[in-house]
């Protein structure tokens, strides 16, 4: 039977796991977006064989499972490595979900900020070089700055979904908080109190985030908003 005396148990115990699924979002996220930014530029390039390999590399990824990606890199990993003599069965199981995610996330990632750079119009390049700035320094001073603002909502969509993904951890034998919810469980008996207290924290988290985002792109003044308004009242 349900009891509400178990989710107020089970609460402490659980939340002790955030920084484990805080590890979770934040380590596979910084590392996708080097990832995903060396892609798009590359793809910028339109080497053939290159950008042929890299589309490929981006289809598969987007059409496929998280979870099947996971368990690939989990179990195909270390069988790969054992190859070349490296003994990668006694890593912790988060090091095998921090690669499958910077792999899933990287391929996303990397589309949001090819689109994003292509949006900025081609004047901007132009303008860079007609006051004697090299191809690199306009990309990162005038071209990189306006494709950040247009690429901030994705990526806060993209963070917060990672964040809400990792709960799928657990079935790498990850220890986060879903997967000391199902260890509660097996112990107690009652799944879903430990369910309830997940749902509560990444709830509120991922409402938080949406909040932290929503007020960086006000700041930002992202399409212009404000502009429109005071021409609106003009």
């Amino acid at each position: 039977m349900f009891s509400w005396s178990y989710v107020l148990e089970y609460f402490p115990e659980i939340i002790v796991k955030f920084p484990v699924t805080l590890r979770l979002v934040l380590i596979p996220f910084v590392v996708s977006m080097t990832l995903g930014f060396a892609i798009a530029l590359v793809r910028l390039k339109k080497i053939r064989v290159v950008d042929g390999l890299l589309k490929l590399y981006v289809s598969y990824v987007r059409c496929t499972p998280v979870i099947t990606q996971m368990f690939i890199v989990y179990f195909g990993l270390p069988v790969l490595l054992q190859k070349f003599g490296i003994d990668a069965y006694e890593w912790p199981a988060e090091v095998f979900v921090y690669i499958a995610y910077s792999i899933n996330i990287s391929a996303f990632l990397s589309e949001t900020i090819r689109s994003s750079i292509l949006a900025v119009p081609a004047g901007q390049m132009e303008a860079g070089y007609a006051v004697g700035m090299s191809g690199m320094q306009t990309m990162r001073d005038i071209i990189i700055p306006q494709a950040f603002k247009i690429a901030l909502p994705m990526l806060g969509n993209m963070f917060i979904g990672l964040f809400q993904a990792t709960a799928l951890a657990y079935m790498v034998n990850v220890i986060d908080m879903v997967g000391k919810a199902r260890n509660l469980a097996t112990m107690g008996g009652h799944l879903l109190e430990g369910y309830i207290c997940c749902a509560v924290v990444f709830a509120i988290i991922s409402l938080g985030l949406e909040i932290v985002f929503r007020f960086i792109n006000r700041r930002l003044a992202f399409g212009h908003s404000m502009g429109g308004r005071r021409k609106a009242r003009a």
